[in-house]
């Protein structure tokens, strides 16, 4: 454990583990010790205060979840809480605190003998998927980045939408870029230049159902021919 990690120990979180890392920085599984020690994930997140000012994906991810939060919805990962834990003229490090959640839907789908998730339990796991996606757009949050990797699944199957550095609260008279999910979760008219929002979230959720009944993508990168 690193010394940023110790001295977080020390006070309200107590790291249990490193589960995942990237260019924003590390996530630890951790205790609340004073919530009865109940387990959190730690997102903990470098943060450039420069000219620029704050990357507008951290603050994107903590105002979409603070909106949200007043909310608890089943299908929705709670943020807990926001914390400095230092602070230099050039950078400032952040800890975000979500409910822990074991597992990702990659990782659950990597864990399914054959012959592969049940009927049922796809369609439960849908429909979970449209009831967080309903409340989404209820409240004019688009999140823009769905894909197996922000999708939670936790010990008892519940479905958690995660990860909305790239999300946006959306007004109506507002223009969104739909060119954001990642390459193999994006709808097929977006490859022609057609795609609208509610396209591009259907094409994203018919991926995801093929991928629960089979593995594999529906596009195979060598044979694409996009001009």
């Amino acid at each position: 454990m690193d010394k940023e990690s110790m001295a977080l120990a020390d006070q309200q979180y107590e790291c249990v583990a490193e589960i995942g890392e990237g260019a924003y920085g590390k996530v630890f599984k951790a205790r609340d010790l004073k919530n009865g020690g109940r387990f959190v994930a730690l997102k903990r997140v470098r943060v450039q205060t420069s000219e620029e000012g704050m990357p507008l994906s951290t603050i994107r991810e903590v105002a979409v979840l603070k909106h949200l939060e007043t909310f608890e919805h089943p299908n929705v990962v709670r943020l807990f809480d926001v914390c400095t834990v230092s602070r230099t003229e050039r950078e400032t490090k952040l800890t975000l605190v979500f409910e822990h959640v074991d597992q990702d839907l990659t990782t659950y789908l990597n864990k399914v003998p054959e012959p592969g998730v049940p009927s049922e339990t796809i369609k439960d796991m849908m429909f979970q998927l449209l009831r967080g996606l309903d409340f989404l757009h209820s409240h004019r949050v688009v999140h823009r980045d769905l894909k197996p990797q922000n999708i939670l699944v936790t010990s008892s199957g519940q479905i958690k939408l995660a990860d909305f550095g790239l999300a946006r609260i959306y007004s109506f008279q507002m223009a969104l870029t739909s060119v954001v999910v990642t390459l193999w979760y994006r709808a097929p008219k977006f490859y022609f230049n057609q795609v609208m929002q509610h396209q591009l979230i259907c094409g994203v959720l018919a991926v995801y159902l093929q991928k629960c009944s089979a593995e594999g993508h529906f596009f195979v990168e060598t044979r694409m021919l996009i001009n």
